[in-house]
């Protein structure tokens, strides 16, 4: 399917006709794999992914090795963070990973600010990103302060599962725990208390919920 096609089927409730129209002109239709790194920390911005199908990830990294889960992009949206560095001419202080094989469309980052000033849509599509994600921020902030890791748990379970249309969750413990920012043996040991009280079921390297 060509760009055009997938820009129209995909989008036409979303953004007005000029906007979509210059996506096709200028948007570079890609793929990635499960775990293929889209945007990097600490590098330059020269795209924004539009996502078109699959799930990706966005993380926070400190540089040693220690990340951190922010929230999950899918179809129809793309980094809210993103823009706003490239906005601002600023290197990436994200990572955007694949977590399943990803269809995007690669846009420009010298086109944003140009794009906020031209179309209305393109101003409240990010401004509807923007307070999705903040909101997102902040549950997870609420959720590491006040909330115990059985819940945090299962709560990320939960929407991982919603985002990727699919009961059953294929992850490693320590990816979980890496996300969550906790110990392996820690989600270990609640995901088995999970499994007798039956409200997941445990396999190898995946989590079905019940």
């Amino acid at each position: 399917m060509k760009i055009n096609e997938i820009v129209t089927n995909n989008f036409f409730n979303v953004f007005g006709e000029n906007l979509l129209q210059e996506i096709c002109n200028n948007g570079i239709l890609k793929y990635a794999e499960p775990e293929k790194i889209i945007l990097e920390i600490r590098r330059e911005i020269k795209f924004i992914p539009l996502i078109v199908f699959g799930v990706v990830k966005v993380m926070r990294r400190d540089g040693k090795g220690n990340g951190m889960l922010l929230h999950y992009l899918s179809e129809k949206q793309t980094s809210a963070i993103a823009i706003s560095y490239a906005q601002e001419n600023k290197k990436s202080e994200i990572r955007l990973q694949a977590e399943s094989v990803v269809t995007y469309i690669s846009i420009p980052a010298k086109l944003i600010n140009e794009w906020f000033l031209k179309y209305e849509s393109w101003r409240q599509f990010y401004f509807k990103l923007n307070q999705q994600q903040i909101s997102f921020l902040i549950e997870t902030i609420n959720d590491v302060a006040f909330t115990n890791l059985e819940f945090r748990l299962l709560k990320y379970l939960e929407h991982t599962s919603f985002i990727t249309k699919s009961s059953t969750i294929h992850k490693k413990h320590f990816d979980i725990a890496r996300d969550l920012r906790v110990s392996r043996e820690a989600v270990s040991r609640i995901l088995k208390k999970m499994e007798q009280e039956e409200i997941v079921t445990l396999g190898r390297n995946k989590i079905t919920l019940n």
